[in-house]
């Protein structure tokens, strides 16, 4: 299941021909949709159950239980919309049991532990079972996706889907399901329910999304980890200097990371002939951070939004009611990724940025060219503070890593050698060019010029670049954890 392994790059190729081979020999056949699908089921569980077992049987039991519960509200439509919200409510707090108290039944016991002032070793002992909790791979993913599936056919946009194969394809898609992105019933399950057919360019187009995201996770992420990880595990030996540069190399790791996994997942899923929403579109380009929120994270912003926000009232009942919706939206975003209090002041934080950006009218005008770069850099900064709150342990340690910055405070610069310098500089250097021609002039994008000769000569000379360069050491990506 890690996509950056060598040991999936080896599977991939001899599944993808078996899964071909398949397609072909069933083309004429009534039966080949159910036929591809049972494989991509297979393909799938099977990835699970070699890399977690146990993961794959919780996996199943969502899987199952939110199938029931939507035929049973499609078969409950009639009903007295009291009576169906209570039935909905009931349905979605079930589905999301396994999540609450295998990911934060210690961060609850340990919080009711902090206000009525237990002991800390009392604390320790009693929580020892729930901390020993299992956290299968990409729950807090395939839940939210077949909530939001649940809760569509609720509110009646889509039909509950009898075919249990098909949903189970939909929820457990090998190469979503460790960190997204988070699909919509209405987007996948009509491509897993239609005829499989693989053309040439799904392949290509497939290949050079995968490049790109190994390119972001082995030469940008994984390298600036070689400068993030000493600095944070250290930062009181650091200068405020150091710190402020690891803060900024780990807000462009993180995207490099989780990009870089979108892309490959994006990519492996057109390889099958799936097309996956894309996740990221250059979110440190952006003008504000409401803007940064349509472009980062993309399906789970829009999970949110339709999910929580919009449930909640949206911006249909004032703008009172509209900040308090932003602030628990976002509060929801911060609890989505980790049970910790530096998640929710992190939600909190975006949420409360944005409240103020609405506010004041930041974004409702084009600014020109010189105050859109201070937009840019401004936007870059709060998100960079905001990254500290998510890769600090605790509070206390954000709070400690952000007054040694802001002080300046004195100390040790991170030692690195001359080639690790000049790689890090490269990867930036590369990186930053390539997101503003992505960005303002998409037609000059190598891996997409419409010359043949090109397109190959860019695909082989980042194939080299990553090879060369890259960190290959098959390293988990961060946002598996989540």
């Amino acid at each position: 299941m890690i996509l950056n392994s060598f040991d999936f790059l080896i599977v991939l190729p001899l599944v993808l021909c078996l899964y071909v081979a398949v397609i072909y020999l069933c083309r004429n056949n009534r039966y080949s949709n159910i036929v591809s699908a049972a494989l991509l089921t297979s393909i799938s569980y099977g990835f699970f159950l070699f890399y977690q077992p146990l993961g794959a049987m919780i996996l199943f039991a969502v899987t199952a239980i939110t199938y029931l519960f939507a035929l049973v509200m499609e078969r409950h439509r009639d009903r007295k919309r009291l009576q169906k919200t209570m039935l909905i409510t009931t349905f979605v707090i079930i589905a999301i049991a396994p999540l609450a108290v295998l990911k934060y039944s210690s961060f609850v016991t340990g919080l009711f532990t902090d206000i009525f002032n237990n002991a800390a070793d009392a604390n320790a002992s009693d929580n020892t079972f729930l901390d020993n909790l299992f956290l299968p791979l990409g729950i807090s993913f395939f839940t939210f996706q077949s909530v939001g599936y649940l809760w569509d056919v609720y509110r009646q946009k889509i039909n509950a889907e009898h075919n249990f194969l098909y949903y189970m394809l939909f929820v457990g898609f090998f190469p979503q399901i460790a960190s997204g992105p988070i699909s919509k019933a209405d987007e996948l399950l009509p491509q897993i329910k239609g005829r499989r057919a693989i053309a040439y360019t799904d392949l290509t187009e497939g290949a050079r999304l995968m490049l790109w995201g190994y390119f972001l996770k082995a030469v940008v992420a994984d390298r600036l980890a070689t400068f993030v990880d000493p600095v944070y595990a250290d930062y009181m030996n650091f200068s405020g200097v150091t710190c402020f540069i690891a803060s900024v190399f780990y807000s462009l790791q993180i995207y490099g990371d989780f990009a870089g996994y979108s892309l490959i997942a994006i990519g492996v899923g057109r390889l099958f002939g799936f097309d996956l929403i894309n996740n990221f579109r250059r979110p440190y380009l952006s003008q504000s951070i409401t803007e940064f929120w349509k472009k980062w994270h993309i399906s789970l912003t829009r999970w949110l939004t339709d999910y929580v926000y919009i449930p909640l009232g949206g911006n249909r009942k004032g703008k009172p009611r509209t900040y308090a919706n932003i602030m628990a939206t976002f509060m929801v975003s911060g609890i989505w990724h980790g049970a910790n209090m530096t998640f929710i002041v992190w939600g909190l934080l975006h949420g409360l940025v944005q409240c103020l950006e609405r506010l004041l009218g930041i974004g409702k005008k084009s600014a020109g060219r010189v105050m859109a770069f201070f937009r840019i850099i401004l936007t870059f900064l709060i998100a960079d503070f905001a990254w500290i709150l998510f890769r600090m342990p605790t509070l206390s340690d954000a709070g400690g890593l952000m007054k040694r910055i802001i002080t300046f405070a004195p100390g040790a610069a991170l030692s690195l050698s001359k080639t690790e310098l000049s790689l890090i500089a490269f990867a930036l250097a590369f990186l930053l060019v390539a997101e503003i021609i992505q960005e303002y002039y998409p037609s000059r994008i190598l891996l997409r010029d419409k010359r043949r000769f090109v397109r190959s000569l860019s695909f082989i000379m980042l194939l080299f670049i990553i090879l060369t360069m890259g960190v290959l050491d098959s390293s988990q990506f961060i946002y598996v954890k989540f």
